[in-house]
C-alpha cells in the first residue's frame, strides 16, 4: 500500500514589498518637518549673528576713526589767534561761539604735496545737517540726520570771501560736550579758564587736557580725554 500524498501549498511566485502605512508616512513627514524647522532656525540664528556682527564691526570703525580725527585736532590745539573774514580777532580757543561749538587752532596740518603753506590749521566743530544735504546728485540729499560736522579753513587770517570746508565726522549725534581741566583749582570745568587779559581781548589759556563727550539720537554716549601736547 503506498503512502499518502501529502500536497504542501507553496506560492513560487514573485516577491512582493510591504509598503508604508499611512502611520508611517505622517511619522516620516513629521521627523522631516522637524529636521527642516530646526536646521532653519539655526541657519537663521546664525545670518541674525552675523548681521550684528558686521553692524558692530561697522559701528566701532566708525568710532575708531571719529577719536583719530578728534585726537589730532585737539591734542594738537595751539596758541595761535587768527583773524575771521571780517577783520576781527578771534582768540586761540573759541568756546560756543555764534556758529560753532567750539573752534581753535592746531598744528600738524600734513602737506605731502609741499604747498606753500602753515602747518596750522584752524578748525571747528558744530551739530548740523550733513553738508550734502542740499545737494540732488548725493546720496544724502534731503538727510534730516543730524551729524557732528567738522570745519576747517584753508589759511588761518580769513578774506573776506574764505570759505570753510565742511566734512561730515558722525551721524545721529544730538549733543557734542567739552570740559577743560583747570590746573589751577586742580578739577574739570565746563568753562574755558581766562588769563590775564591782552591788550585787545582776553586770552584764553589752552587747557593741560580737554574732555570730549558725543551722545548719540541712541541716548549712547562716547568720551574721550585728549592731552594737549
Amino acid at each position: 500500500m503506498s503512502a499518502p500524498l501529502i500536497q504542501l501549498s507553496r506560492s513560487w511566485g514573485p516577491y512582493r514589498q510591504r509598503g508604508f502605512t499611512l502611520i508611517e508616512a505622517l511619522v516620516a513627514m513629521f521627523i522631516f518637518a522637524w529636521i527642516g524647522l530646526g536646521s532653519y532656525q539655526i541657519l537663521d540664528q546664525i545670518i541674525r549673528a552675523q548681521e550684528i556682527n558686521q553692524k558692530h564691526s561697522a559701528q566701532l570703525a566708525t568710532l575708531q576713526r571719529v577719536s583719530w580725527q578728534l585726537s589730532r585736532d585737539f591734542r594738537q590745539m595751539v596758541d595761535r589767534a587768527v583773524v575771521d573774514e571780517n577783520g576781527v580777532e578771534l582768540g586761540s580757543l573759541e568756546f560756543e561761539g555764534e556758529d560753532t561749538l567750539i573752534e581753535f587752532t592746531r598744528s600738524g596740518w600734513s602737506n605731502p604735496l609741499q604747498w606753500p603753506r602753515s602747518d596750522l590749521q584752524r578748525v571747528a566743530y558744530r551739530i548740523d545737517y550733513h553738508p550734502e544735504s542740499d545737494d540732488p546728485e548725493s546720496e544724502f540729499y534731503e538727510d534730516e540726520a543730524l551729524y557732528l560736522v567738522r570745519l576747517f579753513w584753508r589759511v588761518l587770517d580769513r578774506a573776506i570771501d574764505s570759505e570753510p570746508m565742511e566734512q561730515a565726522v558722525l551721524r545721529d549725534v544730538v549733543d557734542f560736550r567739552t570740559r577743560f581741566w583747570d590746573a589751577d583749582n586742580d578739577e574739570w570745568s565746563d568753562a574755558v579758564v581766562y588769563a590775564a587779559a591782552s591788550k585787545h581781548m582776553p586770552k584764553v589759556e589752552l587747557p593741560a587736557a580737554i574732555e570730549v563727550s558725543v551722545v548719540l539720537k541712541s541716548e549712547a554716549m562716547y568720551s574721550y580725554i585728549f592731552q594737549v601736547l
